[in-house]
């Protein structure tokens, strides 16, 4: 048995799931742009959005400029 096979762990993906509550959701049958999940908060650009996604995406826009 080596080292390696000690010391490695298993990755597990991360799932991108925001707390959303559907009952006070804005447009709760629309899925965000992002992570597909329902219960959207605001429209901005052509889109739904969870207002957690679209403060990420706005941030990584920012990044590129």
């Amino acid at each position: 048995m080596g080292i390696g096979k000690i010391f490695k762990k298993e990755k597990k993906p991360k799932e991108k799931t925001p707390q959303i509550d559907l009952t006070n959701a804005k447009y709760p049958n629309e899925t965000c742009a992002l992570c597909n999940q329902p219960g959207c908060d605001k429209k901005w650009g052509g889109q739904y959005w969870h207002k957690k996604c679209l403060r990420t995406t706005k941030g990584m826009a920012k990044g590129m400029v």
